[in-house]
């Protein structure tokens, strides 16, 4: 093997070996069809992927002989495409608020959190205190927030303290490690 066709495999290591790339003497052929062939050569596994103008494509590798499908590579990478691009999670939105908010500001903020939550993306709201701004008072204005999402969303993480700041994630109903939420909870909180 030469250095090119060595770093070509690095650069591929997380895709499929296929076709010529299959260097072991024997594999565990499947057919396009899903029939179990059994174990053959691979020069000839290979020459019946070329008659069926598809690709020898080793789909376990973890087994000796590996076990390698007659299939269209290009079709099969498409698939495994779109199987990652559903399985993305959404972006965390953080919404920032003050112990001093108008509240025009915090409802419209509110409405926003609540927008971005119905489409399912988690939401941290965060309390920033400043100044001489008394905990009491940031605590209050705090809890006003949450009893907006009382019966709207569940609490993903407890409220965490850090210093001048308390936040806490917030994700729709249904779609939450912990438990749901209720007027109980938040006044525990």
């Amino acid at each position: 093997m030469s250095y090119q066709d060595n770093n070509l495999n690095k650069s591929k290591s997380s895709e499929p070996r296929r076709n010529e790339y299959i260097r072991l003497p024997q594999v565990q052929l499947i057919t396009e069809s899903g029939e179990n062939i059994g174990t053959i050569d691979t020069d000839e596994a290979r020459r019946m992927a070329k008659e069926a103008g598809l690709d020898l494509v080793e789909v376990s590798s973890n087994v000796r002989p590996p076990v390698c499908k007659i299939m269209d590579y290009s079709k099969y990478i498409y698939q495994q495409n779109k199987k990652k691009k559903k399985s993305k999670t959404k972006e965390l939105k953080e919404f920032r608020f003050s112990p001093v908010i108008d509240d025009g500001d915090m409802l419209h903020r509110i409405n926003r959190a609540k927008q971005f939550i119905e489409k399912g993306h988690p939401v941290k709201i965060t309390m920033q205190r400043k100044g001489r701004q008394s905990t009491e008072q940031a605590k209050e204005v705090f809890d006003e927030i949450l009893t907006n999402f009382e019966d709207y969303c569940s609490i993903e993480t407890e409220p965490k303290y850090e210093g001048r700041r308390i936040s806490i994630t917030l994700k729709s109903n249904g779609k939450t490690k912990n438990k749901q939420n209720n007027k109980e909870e938040i006044k525990a909180i």
